[in-house]
């Protein structure tokens, strides 16, 4: 008795979707992603070796200078990309929520109709 009530389950299920699928056109497929060539790379210029303890204190200086430079570069391209990339991941979030609601709202529909069949 079960396994009647699975297999009419699976049936009504697919006869549901059929006409959902037949209806829906089919996605475009999605654009692929860029070459490793073209993606945006800094222009931060990084230090040279850090001076050894032979190094006079203006050169540690200078050092430390040329670090704060190059981390603070770094930190501006990313931050940078992050807002460029910014409408890209909320459009994606909104996508997967709104995908994440009509299976919600398909299983709950199938789920009404297997519980009235009972």
């Amino acid at each position: 008795m079960r396994i009647d009530r699975l297999i009419a389950g699976l049936v009504l299920a697919i006869a549901v979707s059929v006409p959902a699928h037949a209806q829906t056109p089919a996605p475009a497929p999605a654009p692929a992603a860029p070459a490793t060539a073209d993606l945006p790379k800094h222009k931060c210029t990084k230090p040279g070796d850090f001076p050894g303890r032979l190094a006079t204190e203006g050169q540690h200086r200078q050092y430390q200078k040329d670090y704060i430079g190059y981390t603070d570069c770094l930190k501006k391209f990313a931050l940078e990309q992050q807002a460029i990339a910014e409408p890209h991941m909320k459009a994606s979030n909104a996508t997967i929520s709104e995908y994440n609601a009509a299976v919600k709202a398909y299983n709950d529909e199938i789920q009404k109709q297997n519980e009235g069949n009972k």
